[in-house]
């Protein structure tokens, strides 16, 4: 008698994985969205641009994470420049992009996993930057737009929110939407990205230098880092345009002497 019992045992452990295998088919055949996208396996939103959730996803082969925007085929139009230009450029920090994945309806842009999130969402959750650690993520990205810069592209959206951190804390420019091959001396005329990070020129509708609403772009970052805050911000959007204009900002009397702001953007500064 006490001999079957492991075989009582071992038939309800198959049929309850039988079960258990016929409810997990059941519920990946009822989901709305499928549980994988070629190789990967779906995970939790990690995000929502313009035109699509982006997913945590897993190689079913290797394990490595990524991330993957859905688009819809009617946005096609929209994002292939993005992709044209994000699949050119190649550095140490800027997300790469790995793959397209055609499907019926839609596209999938599978891309580089940042597992630290936004360099916005430190900022709202620890406040200003030290000196040193402001340095070095400032040093990576002014690297990452270099590098952009010698290969002719602009990328004209430069803010925090587009600045991602991966798992080693090290910058990752991503985003490229409003990005545009700019020759030496071509002038764009365009106005895109965010207020609060843009050139006074953009804001006037006037012909701009791209690398040059970049740079300054690159100088909005930078206060923000060290002071927790926006140079030029106000509720009110022409106030804020008012305050662009007319530079009207302080350096706050607390960063010291060799703080990399100094040298960036010059002023008065507050007592």
């Amino acid at each position: 008698m006490s001999a079957s019992h492991p075989n009582r045992t071992s038939l309800r452990n198959q049929k309850a994985k039988l079960a258990a295998d016929y409810h997990d088919l059941l519920k990946e055949l009822s989901a709305t969205d499928s549980p994988t996208i070629g190789c990967y396996q779906l995970g939790k939103t990690i995000g929502e641009g313009s035109y699509g959730k982006v997913k945590l996803a897993t190689h079913r082969l290797t394990g490595q994470h990524v991330a993957i925007k859905r688009i819809d085929r009617q946005h096609i139009p929209l994002i292939t420049r993005e992709i044209h230009h994000h699949r050119r450029l190649r550095h140490p920090n800027i997300t790469a992009l790995y793959e397209i994945i055609l499907a019926e309806g839609c596209i999938h842009v599978v891309t580089e996993y940042c597992a630290n999130g936004e360099l916005f969402d430190v900022l709202t959750r620890e406040g200003r930057l030290s000196e040193p650690r402001a340095r070095r993520w400032f040093g990576q990205l002014v690297e990452a737009i270099k590098y952009c810069h010698s290969h002719r592209v602009v990328h004209r959206d430069l803010k925090l929110e587009n600045i991602l951190l991966d798992s080693q804390w090290n910058v990752k420019l991503c985003d490229f939407g409003f990005t545009r091959e700019c020759e030496t001396k071509k002038m764009l005329e365009t106005f895109c990205g965010s207020l609060a990070y843009a050139a006074p020129e953009v804001i006037r509708r006037t012909k701009y230098s791209g690398p040059e609403a970049d740079i300054w772009s690159l100088g909005i970052v930078l206060y923000t880092l060290l002071t927790g805050e926006l140079p030029f911000d106000d509720d009110h959007e022409p106030t804020m345009q008012d305050k662009i204009l007319h530079l009207d900002y302080e350096i706050p009397g607390y960063l010291t002497d060799e703080s990399p702001l100094d040298r960036w953007y010059p002023s008065t500064r507050s007592k």
